[in-house]
This record gives structure tokens, C-alpha cells and sequence, in this order.
């Protein structure tokens, strides 16, 4: 489970952006200066290759050299938005915004417009929809017009129509090296793996030289429980480019999913520091509360959840937090007053009112909180139903990104003594990642709660592999351990 907005505003952010590595946009930047456009060509490939410390020094020098190179400013005003230093970006937006409006070349002001279009806050934002339509009939190869048709096909509910637009796009150039990046998170999340890895190994087939091709494929790999693999794409990614922090993030990530918090967690307290002050450290902050409310851990959670309040008091996912630690002590009254406000604002927003992906991720917000609620007054069928209800308005996002929902749905359906649909929960999760090992604790208690010893043992066998190299005090290495008490007591009562 992620922050509520994150998911769909990030996507499509990234595809908005456009990361493409090969083709050269028909409008070039032009100066007087050829090392000014040396420096913005280059600068602009770091942006496209997440080098963008490069990138922003790179841009910066050009602009130095040539303060009215608006490609620049554009590419810079990216740079800072995928780093999260949003100062920053809101000063290169302004620059970038003026300097576009002194362009007297018609084709190349619409693109620099276009590309600004993806900023909700630049003035060219309500009229990208027109541009885009003009650039259409006028510049259709534009590897920019493409991009933001595929954009504008991934903010509708047609994925056949989002799937041809980047395919068209490798129509029109071949070596479009990130139109095979989407595909293949695409394919993943449809749940075809084997197509995920053919596109993202084609992808770094394509740009050798980057990180984000071995990111990418790593995330395919942690999917579906491939771990040692996974980890083995995020290190190759992380000595390619140190400071490519989403890779740093999953790198820990592996070791979390392994039950090994302590190394997993440094690793995102490192990274945290790192990005002290930027969007990213809130995805780390994220991770960690995630981590620990889903390993059980719930001294660690109420204390860093507290912290994330604190941190970030206007953020969605602090408003649930708060809302749950109120119920988790007792003041359920309060707790419900402060997500219903929190919900109720929401949904008078632009997303909810113009965007049916945003209104069920809030609505789903609404019946996880219940759910959370629920479970911690011990109202596990209250729980069971909210949990269903927030699973049934995600059925159309990738289905690993719900995976802690059916687990808590499994887990509250075995609490009111219905094991078999516990069973049914985590049956899918497993067939693609055998190695869930909260799902494997699931699986094993109702296997017993049925009388399968065999199957209980199965499980059980699985359950300690996965929790093999786990902390000492991991919880579901402790409770596996109690697991293999009842397992055995049943083995030896059918004798």
C-alpha cells in the first residue's frame, strides 16, 4: 500500500516528462553559443539517464553561458522535479515559463510549450491539450508530440490505446530505448513476467551506459520473489550511478522483503539522509512506516508514524496515520472525524472530480482506514468486508501493488474462522511470489485450521526458507517457530 495520490501523479509525471535516449526532437535548441547547445544536448541526456545531479550542473553552466536557452531551463526545471527539491524547481519553472514566451519560432515555442505542459503549475498547463492537438496535425514525428500522446492515452481507462502509443512510438524510431522501459512495467503489471523481462532486457540492450534499465528489471525480479537477482540489478545499477536513489530505496527493499530490517533499514536511513528535504525522502519515510506495519512491528510503527505526522502533516498518508493511531488508543470518534475531513476535502478536488483512478484510490482510502479501524478493535468481519470493498476499487492497478490488501483481507478472514478464503487470498500472491512471507503465515494457519497437516508442513517448510537469513527477532521468524510446534503436535496426533 502507498501513499493514496502517489501512484497515479508519479506515473504520470515519469511518462510526461519523457525519457527517451535516441531521437532528437525536430525543434532543436539553437544558440549562438555551440557550447551552450553542447552543454544543454548533454545535460538533457543525463536528465533522459536519472543522472541528474549531472544535469542540473550541466544545464546550469549552459545557462550560464546562454541565459535565454530555453530547452535548457526546461530540462533543468525536470531535473529538479525528479529530485524532489521543489524550490528549486519552482524557480527553474518561472525562468522556463518567461524565456519560452520570447521564442518567435512557432514550432519550437509549441513544443517548449508542450513540454511545460506537464507542470501543473506553469501557465502553459491549460493549454497543453490544444497544443498537443496543433503539434499533432502540424509535427506528428515529434518525439515529444509522440510522448505526450502516450501520456495523454495513459490518463484514460483505454490500455489498449496507451499500449499503441508506445509502440508507435518505436515505429517511428526503433532505438526509442524507454518506450520499452513502459512496455515492460506494463507487461508486469498485467502479470506477464517473462514479456516484462524481454522488454526490459531490451531496454538495456539499447542504453548500456545507464542504471535504469538494471532498476527496472530488478523491480520485475523483486516481484516475483526473485530476490538475489533483484538485488544483484539494484548493485550493478548503484555502481553505475551512486546516487541513483530509487535503486538505492529498492536495493533496501530486497532486504526488508527478506525480513532483514536492520540491513534494509539502514540502507533507507542512509538513503534518507541523503535526500534530507526533497519529495524522496517522504518515499523513504513511506517505506519504512510500510515496513513496519506490515512486519507486525507495532512499538516501531506507532513511533515512526508519529515521526511521519510530524514530518509531513499535510500529506495523505499522515492523515490516515493519524486517523488509525487514534483508534488504535481507543478514541475512535476521533480518529473517523479526522478521515472523514481529510476524505472529504479530497474528493472536492480536481483528480477526484475529473479522473476515475484518482476517485477510487480515495474511496479505497476511505474503507482502509475502516479496515485498519476495524481490525484494531478486534472487529475482524467489519474488517474483512472493508478490506474487499477496497480491493474491489483497485481491480484495475497492477495486482502485486495490492497484495498487502489481500493479505490483511486473508488475515481478518482466518480471524473469523473462514480458512478457506483465507486460502484463496494468498493463493494468487504465491503462485507469482512463492517467497510472501506473510502470506506463507497465513497459508500455514489455515492449513491447520483445516486439518491439512501435509499441506501445513509443505507451507511450513517454505515459511522457514524464506525467513532463513531473517533477523533473529523478526516476528515471522519467531512465529514460524510456534508454527512448526503445532504442525509437528498435529503430525503426531494423527499417528
Amino acid at each position: 500500500m502507498k501513499s493514496f495520490m502517489i501512484i497515479l501523479v508519479a506515473a504520470l509525471l515519469l511518462i510526461g516528462l519523457g525519457l527517451g535516449l535516441a531521437k532528437r526532437d525536430n525543434a532543436t535548441p539553437r544558440s549562438s553559443s555551440p557550447e551552450a547547445i553542447t552543454l544543454c544536448e548533454e545535460g538533457t541526456r543525463d536528465l533522459n539517464a536519472f543522472r541528474l545531479r549531472g544535469a542540473v550542473e550541466k544545464l546550469g553552466q549552459c545557462l550560464e553561458l546562454d541565459p535565454s536557452l530555453a530547452e535548457a531551463s526546461i530540462a533543468r526545471a525536470m531535473a529538479f522535479a525528479r529530485l524532489g527539491e521543489r524550490d528549486n524547481e519552482k524557480m527553474e519553472l518561472a525562468r522556463a515559463d518567461s524565456l519560452v514566451l520570447a521564442l518567435t519560432d512557432n514550432n519550437r515555442r509549441m513544443i517548449a510549450q508542450l513540454r511545460l505542459g506537464t507542470f501543473g503549475k506553469s501557465q502553459f498547463y491549460s493549454i497543453r491539450d490544444s497544443v498537443l492537438t496543433k503539434l499533432e496535425a502540424s509535427d506528428p514525428d515529434n518525439i515529444h508530440v509522440l510522448v505526450a500522446l502516450a501520456t495523454k492515452a495513459g490518463m484514460g481507462e483505454d490500455e489498449a490505446a496507451y499500449e499503441k502509443a508506445w509502440l508507435d512510438i518505436l515505429e517511428s524510431d526503433p532505438n526509442y530505448a524507454n518506450s520499452y522501459n513502459m512496455l515492460g512495467y506494463m507487461e508486469l503489471n498485467r502479470g506477464n513476467y517473462t514479456q516484462a523481462i524481454d522488454y526490459m532486457q531490451q531496454y538495456a540492450f539499447l542504453a548500456p551506459d545507464l542504471a535504469n534499465p538494471h532498476d527496472s528489471l530488478g523491480e520485475v525480479y523483486m516481484v516475483m520473489g526473485r530476490y538475489e537477482e533483484a538485488e544483484a540489478e539494484f548493485r550493478t545499477s548503484v555502481t553505475m550511478q551512486p546516487d541513483f536513489y530509487h535503486s538505492l530505496i529498492n536495493l533496501g527493499k530486497t532486504y526488508l522483503a527478506r525480513g532483514q530490517l536492520d540491513r534494509g533499514l539502514d540502507i533507507l536511513e542512509k538513503v534518507r539522509l541523503q535526500v534530507a528535504g526533497s519529495d524522496l525522502e517522504k518515499r523513504v519515510d513511506n517505506e519504512i512506516v510500510m515496513t513496519y506495519l506490515v512486519s507486525g512491528l507495532d512499538k516501531e510503527m506507532q513511533a515512526m508514524s508519529a515521526q511521519f505526522i510530524e514530518r509531513y502533516p499535510d500529506d495523505g498518508m499522515s492523515c490516515l496515520l493519524r486517523g488509525v493511531r487514534m483508534a488504535y488508543m481507543g478514541n475512535m470518534d476521533a480518529g473517523k472525524a479526522v478521515m472523514d475531513s481529510t476524505l472529504s476535502e479530497w474528493r472536492q478536488g480536481d483528480e477526484y472530480r475529473n479522473y476515475e483512478k484518482a476517485r477510487k484510490n480515495i474511496d479505497s482510502a476511505g474503507y482502509q482506514f475502516e479496515a485498519l479501524a476495524a481490525d484494531a478493535t478486534g472487529n475482524h468481519e467489519a474488517a474483512a468486508w472493508n478490506w474487499q470493498r477496497a480491493i474491489d476499487l483497485g481491480n484495475e492497478s497492477a495486482k502485486h501493488n495490492e497484495w498487502y490488501l489481500h493479505y490483511r483481507l486473508a488475515a481478518a478472514k482466518l480471524a473469523v474462522g473462514k480458512p478457506d478464503e483465507a486460502l484463496a487470498q494468498v493463493a494468487p500472491m504465491l503462485e507469482t511470489n512463492p517467497r510472501l512471507i506473510n502470506a506463507l503465515v497465513v497459508k500455514t494457519k489455515a492449513h491447520l485450521e483445516l486439518n491439512e497437516g501435509d499441506l501445513a508442513r509443505t507451507t511450513l517448510e517454505q515459511l522457514q526458507w524464506s525467513v532463513s537469513k531473517s533477523d533473529s527477532d523478526y516476528p515471522a521468524r519467531l512465529e514460524a517457530a510456534e508454527l512448526e510446534a503445532r504442525v509437528s503436535a498435529m503430525a503426531g496426533s494423527s499417528r
